[in-house]
């Protein structure tokens, strides 16, 4: 059994970094950009992050 994925990228990265983790990764259910965010998805966007939390988990 494969545990649902939730990916969450940087702005403008979900096209490389998904096909880049898609083959280690069989399950991604949602895949989403951060706006306004880089490295520090969490610290640079709370609010959207927050959100896609909770709609994945909810």
């Amino acid at each position: 059994m494969c545990t649902p994925t939730l990916l969450m990228t940087a702005q403008g990265q979900l096209a490389p970094v998904r096909a880049t983790v898609t083959p280690r990764m069989s399950n991604i259910v949602r895949a989403v950009d951060v706006p306004k965010a880089g490295h520090w998805l969490v610290e640079e966007n709370l609010a959207f992050v927050t959100t896609e939390l909770l709609r994945f988990l909810g």
